[in-house]
């Protein structure tokens, strides 16, 4: 588990990457234009909260969450054993998603949301809910499939924060 939290710190990392060169590559895109004021991912549900949805090992619970700023208005939130990112929304960012596996349609989650189960490591989940775009990756303590239920009941949660 150890590993899962760097993998995750660079997947942030090359998402908000990714959002500013393709920002930079057509300043004309909405993308560039996007001025969407940063929210805070970290503030949306409390460490409880998130806990109650997705819970994980009492000896992980003396970690801190950490929040960090990802592209020009975008943020990530790291909780034991989940990572949620609160991005401007870009038809780009669900197109990358689709080059890096498949991705599995999930309805009654935002606007429009998509399951992914990375190598088996963590399930992700992209949900757009309006102008932003939520990513969700959590670690996989069995399989991606048995990880969905809580993921999409933490997408719900976050969806019902932002709307």
């Amino acid at each position: 588990m150890a590993g899962t939290g760097k993998t995750l710190l660079i997947i942030a990392f090359a998402a908000g990457a990714c959002v500013q060169t393709l920002a930079a590559q057509n300043p004309q895109s909405p993308l560039a234009s996007a001025q969407q004021p940063r929210i805070a991912a970290c503030s949306l549900l409390t460490k409880d909260e998130v806990k109650k949805i997705v819970p994980w090992a009492p000896l992980l619970d003396s970690l801190p969450i950490e929040e960090e700023p990802v592209g020009p208005s975008g943020s990530s939130c790291n909780y034991p054993n989940v990572h949620i990112q609160v991005l401007t929304f870009t038809p780009q960012f669900l197109e990358a998603a689709r080059k890096m596996g498949t991705l599995e349609p999930v309805t009654g989650v935002g606007d429009e949301a998509y399951f992914h189960d990375n190598a088996g490591r963590f399930a992700e989940l992209y949900v757009k809910v309006g102008q932003r775009m939520v990513t969700i990756q959590k670690d996989v303590d069995k399989t991606s499939d048995a990880e969905k239920p809580g993921v999409i009941a933490l997408a719900k949660a976050l969806v019902a924060k932002l709307r």
